[in-house]
């Protein structure tokens, strides 16, 4: 295909397509060099296609300027963002004041895909219409974001989420529960004797059962449970905390002892043996007027009850 042919749909489009053609030359001839040292990639495209690559689009989608030539953006558009590309394609090329921003996956010749912020803006040019594309890859920047937010959100050694997290997780339940009297429970979770894990095989061996009993939570919650959300962080030390919305007292009760039984099962893999353990817990619902800390306090004192009844045990806050 020519790039006259990517202009001109019929000789009465000729004219115009020539005035097109001509703008595009004397663009490349003037600018050429400084569109190729652009750090972002560029697309000069009409309705039909691309007339126009710079190196760095070229090198985004792993295709010279001359293969691209008359290709549509769309050709590499992911299907999961296809209809917003084309969206901002379409309204870009009817509104010549248009300009759009959107983040989106771009697929790659190799079957690899980066995610690109994709900028489309109208050029003033003779002629038949054209619209720049400015491609600029974030998937580096947007990686890096997310293992940051990781980082702030999640105990590095367990990989359930911090204190603070579940903190402001619970805020958020709460106001739900205090609005429509959703219901929402807590369950603190305490290994028993983790003391003498840590004295008698080292603290190596400590860390270890904490990931085990933290992996078991997260494989628990994955599949025993129907509740939106819910969420396990550890607190502290071996203190461990479910925030169960949509669960009364009465199913955060059950959940959790559910939840010990398979604890019993467990065995903890050390260096030198296999490790079982048990764990204590205490349960609070939602009760009007309630705020995090009146939950985790009357939860606390169930799990103290339970601690003091003989150990791997669940007892109510009731």
């Amino acid at each position: 295909m020519s790039d006259f042919d990517l202009f001109a749909d019929d000789t009465g489009d000729a004219e115009a397509a020539t005035l097109t053609q001509q703008t595009l030359v004397d663009t490349q001839q003037n600018l050429g060099k400084m569109l190729d040292l652009m750090p972002i990639g560029l697309l000069i495209h009409t309705e039909q296609g691309v007339v126009f690559a710079n190196r760095q689009a070229c090198s985004f989608l792993q295709t010279d300027a001359t293969q691209l030539r008359g290709q549509h953006l769309l050709d590499f558009a992911s299907p999961e963002d296809l209809g917003a590309i084309s969206q901002a394609l379409q309204m870009t090329f009817s509104d010549p004041q248009a300009t759009f921003d959107i983040e989106c996956a771009i697929m790659r010749p190799d079957n690899t895909s980066r995610l690109m912020k994709v900028i489309t803006s109208s050029l003033p040019w003779p002629g038949t219409p054209v619209i720049q594309v400015l491609m600029q890859d974030i998937t580096d920047q947007k990686r890096a974001e997310v293992s940051l937010r990781q980082m702030t959100i999640t105990d590095e050694l367990t990989g359930s989420y911090n204190r603070r997290h579940a903190t402001y997780e619970a805020g958020l339940y709460l106001d739900a529960a205090a609005a429509g009297g959703m219901p929402l429970s807590v369950v603190m979770v305490d290994i028993d004797h983790f003391k003498h894990v840590n004295d008698t095989y080292g603290h190596d061996a400590g860390d270890l059962v904490l990931k085990a009993l933290a992996r078991l939570a997260h494989e628990f919650l994955a599949t025993n449970t129907k509740l939106n959300s819910p969420l396990f962080a550890r607190f502290g030390g071996e203190e461990f905390l479910f925030l169960l919305p949509g669960a009364s007292e009465q199913a955060g009760f059950a959940l959790a002892n559910s939840f010990r039984q398979r604890v019993e099962r467990l065995n903890v893999a050390l260096p030198q043996t296999k490790l079982k353990i048990t764990i204590s817990a205490g349960t609070a619902g939602w009760r009007e007027g309630d705020t995090l800390d009146t939950m985790l306090k009357r939860a606390d004192t169930a799990l103290y009850a339970a601690k003091a009844g003989g150990r791997n045990r669940v007892c109510r806050s009731d």
